[in-house]
């Protein structure tokens, strides 16, 4: 008998979850037996959604369950297919009958599923490859803006980035990212500004990030970068939760998408101003406390060595090429990083990062001598491997009135703590409008920044 022509009266939600546990153990010993049971759990679960499956928690929950069963352990590439299929995968049918699916139960059956095991998510991807291109991907752009609610259109996001994450997208699915619907997405961002919840505007903020980094990885011209161009001084809510996100974020994939979109930022020419004044203050600070507090494990040290690729051109490019900011500080860091010590190795990417850093900003714009903060020779350091300690008698610091920031950013950093509307509106009313004259970097300097490019999807077909 359909589920739907039984009336269901449930006391808690307790009871809830004891109909979903019969529901899986339904005895299944053909394919389709296996496709009838996940048919009845998306159905008894859509049909139920607005009384007991509200939260992302409850979303995750009845998932789990699923992924806990006798049933998904035995069948678990039959269950996945028959829900991007007949679940996810169903426009045409629903074309046909003049009417539009919400598609929420689906897509986030499918989210939880590959969160919990990336594995599955790539064999999602797998499967709904067809005639090189991502037939899921291609769906969620093509009815992301007509969804019923912004929820809905969360969790379409969500996918979307999830699955950008673990695989490289083919050549039919860039057309899909299209200038318009980029200009799109940052609209979205822009019209949430203020919104109580701000979970669906970080949402579509990564999925901006990951199609950078897609783009990166191909041989594509990066139409992030290029909107980016177009929507200065428009984009305000974008650049201001792009600073938030980095500055609060404890997912490490996050911070390296935000980095690279930074670094790409920095390294434009036309975009060498896109942040305002104090945005960049708040991005040195971030900077200053993290390359300080990371530890010595591999995934710190990726890190590390992102911040210090983005921290030059940061330097070196934008407005802090003119409005000094917390110069003996950042300095001082510098040369701690490269300063051998008993406790922690100095590693050879990181003495390079740092020594180019030195250079072209702490020599070359602050005019000063590379070496002589700490009594220690960087480039005799750098080049030969070992410290060469220099007298502090004929190395003092650099004059007081050169190293501190100018008036203006007295009160800038504290503006780390600030949401991000606030920080926005607070950074807004100092916006430098300098012609900055540092050159883009080369192709072969470019090749040595972004050497951890492909982190992301390292690894993926």
């Amino acid at each position: 008998m359909d589920d739907d022509a039984i009336d269901y009266y449930f006391d808690d939600i307790s009871s809830f979850y004891a109909e979903l546990d019969d529901v899986l153990r339904y005895p299944c010993t053909e394919a389709h037996d296996v496709e009838r049971m996940t048919t009845r759990y998306i159905r008894f679960l859509e049909r139920f959604q607005e009384e007991f499956l509200q939260t992302s928690a409850e979303l995750a929950h009845v998932t789990y369950k699923l992924v806990d069963s006798n049933v998904f352990l035995e069948h678990s590439t039959t269950i996945l297919s028959h829900i991007l299929e007949k679940h996810a995968l169903h426009a045409e049918e629903q074309n046909q009958q003049n009417k539009q699916s919400d598609p929420l139960i689906a897509y986030s059956l499918l989210i939880y599923v590959g969160r919990e095991d990336p594995r599955w998510m790539k064999f999602v991807v797998s499967e709904a490859r067809r005639n090189k291109q991502n037939r899921l991907f291609q769906k969620i752009v093509a009815e992301v803006a007509a969804l019923p609610s912004h929820r809905s259109m969360a969790v379409a996001v969500q996918l979307a980035f999830e699955m950008c994450k673990v695989a490289k997208l083919r050549s039919r699915d860039f057309d899909a990212i299209s200038p318009t619907f980029l200009h799109y997405l940052l609209d979205l961002v822009e019209s949430l500004r203020g919104d109580a919840d701000e979970a669906f505007n970080y949402d579509v903020i990564r999925l901006v990030l990951v199609f950078n980094e897609q783009f990166m990885m191909s041989a594509r011209p990066n139409h992030v970068l290029q909107v980016l161009s177009s929507r200065i001084g428009t984009s305000n809510t974008f650049s201001a939760n792009l600073i938030f996100m980095l500055n609060r974020s404890e997912d490490v994939i996050v911070k390296l998408l935000i980095l690279k979109l930074l670094y790409g930022i920095f390294t434009t020419r036309e975009l060498y101003e896109y942040f305002y004044t104090n945005d960049l203050y708040v991005c040195v600070d971030i900077m200053l406390r993290e390359v300080c507090d990371l530890g010595e494990e591999h995934e710190c040290e990726t890190l590390r060595d992102a911040y210090l690729r983005v921290l030059r051109p940061l330097l070196v490019n934008t407005q802090l090429r003119h409005t000094p900011y917390k110069q003996t500080e950042i300095h001082r860091t510098l040369c701690n990083l490269i300063t051998p010590c008993s406790y922690r190795a100095v590693q050879p990417n990181t003495q390079k990062l740092v020594q180019r850093i030195l250079e072209e900003w702490w020599e070359k714009i602050c005019e000063q001598p590379v070496a002589p903060l700490l009594g220690v020779d960087v480039r005799g350091l750098v080049h030969g491997g070992a410290a060469v300690a220099l007298s502090r008698a004929s190395s003092p610091l650099p004059p007081a009135a050169v190293m501190q920031p100018s008036s203006s950013s007295s009160s800038s950093s504290s503006s780390s703590s600030l949401s991000p509307a606030t920080a926005s509106q607070h950074s807004s009313s100092s916006h430098e409008n300098h012609n900055t004259t540092g050159d883009s970097p080369s192709k072969q300097e470019q090749k040595l920044d972004m050497d951890h490019r492909n982190i992301v999807c390292a690894g993926a077909s």
